[in-house]
């Protein structure tokens, strides 16, 4: 809020300016009351005229009171929003692996918009009511007896105990009620997306009940809350009714003894209205305060997380980088895993512009070995290298700039092709696009599209075949031009024709740059340099394809087992080369 500590300050003037105010009114109509017989029609109409150009200017200021604490609010949370996300942008793969996409949105949505109330009407109304009552508790002080408003004195200090008592309560069940709404987000948006795995199966049923066990813990959650706010208001709204009637018997009794006017007494009520207002405001906002603090706590245990791989505090910029890449002695091991390492003394060297793969069943350690060149993970113990510089000594922007990463699974974005593209050089002007799309195979589906590289591309890519998807996500690769390429299998999951497409955009991507490939079908071996076989987190075999199979070993049982010709005539070339 320090930016905006000006607005802030004009709120709580205009909060004091109003709470005086009607205070104001109230000491004006007790004169009155008190004195009108002695008044002329022509004092008459002039105090009333006065009073209806101060109640004209209070209306300015009641509209700015109320208008202000939402700008403040709105800025705040808007900003908030934006560092929230920001920070998200920072944190490292590991935090991922450990919140549930939904469970994150929910924080950045849910939480959020809760923790909003705290900055928009408890904050101005706490400053304006703790004004209201301090001038009212001060004009009872100084112009009735002390019999009145002792009675007042201790609502007050009743009412500061109750909400001491019940505002722990309230933030501990905002907190649980947040966390039932943020698993609610992660279920429904995991099912929104695996819906069609969901209805091929016939499992509409079944995941529907998992939803609505979500759905009946949180309204479960949502009841102790409301228990918990409907005890406190239950007390908090007859507490100041109870302090009415006793103070109203006692100015009879001080009337009965000549100590107090009718006058007098109409005034007492009206201060009255002034002190408890801001009492029974106090049971809601005591809620609101609550359940924003609870919001708050969860937002700000993001906010308090810190990236596990963060730029070091003297670093490299990699610059005309050769393509050189060392693993030395390299072992890992994920965060709270229970079963040992998942990497075990790994080294090699990659030389510049050569081509490497890496062979191996399912959870070897393929991926993971691929994940601490662009340091998305740290190794445990040893060291990374690109062009013999320790890779944790390299500012992490230039190191992924000069990575290029062909996943398996294509991840686009919803927005243009062209948007799509310069991902991978942002700025870059439409030529540079399309000869990246041309050199990528993708150029000609994309001219017969409507609007060309401006055309919408939906969600997920779910508009384009996979062909289509992985040529357009080559082509972010292509216009980055980075030095170094990890391909994860990036033709595996498609058909004959649009991998030979693919294979040829991979075989251009490849040519003068340092390439390191996850192999799970042996066909993509025939272009390979060098081979490591990865088993259980350590490099078993290693060697060329005619030294490997010569072994006999594990490399040779894989071959056999998918029985693909290595050593025949590469694919048909498609298209203009």
């Amino acid at each position: 809020m320090r930016p905006l500590k000006w607005v802030l300050l004009t709120a709580c003037l205009l909060a004091a300016l109003k709470a005086l105010g009607g205070l104001g009114l109230v000491a004006v109509s007790r004169w009155l009351l008190n004195n009108f017989g002695d008044l002329t029609r022509r004092e008459l109409l002039i105090v009333y005229l006065s009073a209806a150009c101060f109640l004209l200017l209070l209306l300015v200021i009641t509209y700015f009171r109320v208008y202000l604490p939402a700008y403040i609010s709105g800025n705040v949370i808007k900003r908030m929003r934006r560092e929230l996300y920001r920070h998200l942008q920072r944190l490292s793969a590991d935090f991922y692996t450990r919140h549930q996409t939904g469970e994150v949105i929910s924080r950045l949505t849910n939480d959020i918009t809760v923790a909003q109330l705290l900055f928009s009407a408890v904050i101005i109304n706490l400053i304006f009511d703790i004004i209201t009552m301090t001038a009212a508790t001060g004009y009872l002080i100084l112009t009735f007896p002390l019999l009145v408003y002792l009675p007042v004195l201790a609502a007050c200090v009743v009412y500061g105990g109750l909400i001491r008592s019940f505002l722990p309560q309230m933030r501990t069940r905002s907190r649980q009620v947040q966390e039932e709404m943020g698993k609610i987000t992660s279920d429904v948006s995991e099912k929104i997306v695996g819906m069609k795995v969901l209805q091929s199966f016939t499992h509409e049923e079944i995941a529907g009940s998992v939803v609505e066990e979500r759905l009946e813990s949180h309204f479960f959650e949502t009841l102790r809350m409301a228990r918990v706010q409907s005890l406190f208001a239950a007390v908090g709204q007859q507490l100041p009714e109870a302090t009415r009637l006793l103070v109203v018997g006692l100015g009879i009794y001080l009337i009965s003894r000549a100590q107090m006017t009718i006058g007098d007494i109409t005034g007492l009520l009206l201060v009255l209205g002034h002190v408890f207002f801001p009492l029974r405001r106090s049971a809601s906002m005591a809620t609101e305060i609550g359940a924003s603090i609870g919001s708050m706590d969860r937002v700000m245990e993001f906010f308090d997380t810190q990236p596990s791989v963060r730029d070091s505090g003297s670093i490299t910029i990699l610059e005309s980088v050769t393509g050189q890449v060392a693993y030395q002695n390299v072992s890992f091991s994920y965060e709270r895993k229970r079963f040992g390492r998942v990497l075990q003394d790994i080294s090699f060297i990659v030389e510049p512009g050569s081509q490497v793969a890496f062979v191996g069943p399912s959870g070897a350690g393929k991926s993971t070995i691929m994940d601490l060149l662009s340091r998305f993970y740290d190794p445990t113990e040893g060291q990374v290298l690109i062009d013999g510089v320790d890779i944790r000594d390299v500012s992490l922007d230039s190191l992924r700039r000069n990575i290029g990463i062909v996943m398996q699974e294509t991840i686009l974005f919803s927005g243009t092709v062209a948007d799509n593209v310069l991902l991978g050089k942002p700025g870059a002007s439409d030529e540079e696009v399309l000869e990246a799309l041309e050199s990528a195979f993708a150029l000609e589906f994309v001219q017969k599209m409507n609007n060309g590289i401006n055309a919408m591309i939906a969600e997920g890519g779910r508009t384009l075949s996979g062909g289509q998807r992985q040529r357009i996500a080559l082509a972010r690769v292509f216009l980055k031009n980075p030095r170094i390429i990890v391909l994860d299998e990036a033709t595996s999951a498609l058909d004959t024709e649009s991998e030979q497409y693919v294979q040829q955009a991979l075989n251009r991507l490849k040519t003068g740059r340092t390439t390191l490939i996850i192999a799970h079908h042996f066909a993509t071996l025939r272009d390979v340099d060098y081979i490591y076989v990865i088993e259980k987190g350590r490099i078993v075999e290693k060697g060329t394809i005619t030294e490997l199979m010569q072994n006999e070993g594990l490399f040779q049982k894989y071959y056999e087992s998918q029985k693909v010709p290595l050593f025949t005539e590469p694919v048909r070339r498609i298209g203009r080369v």
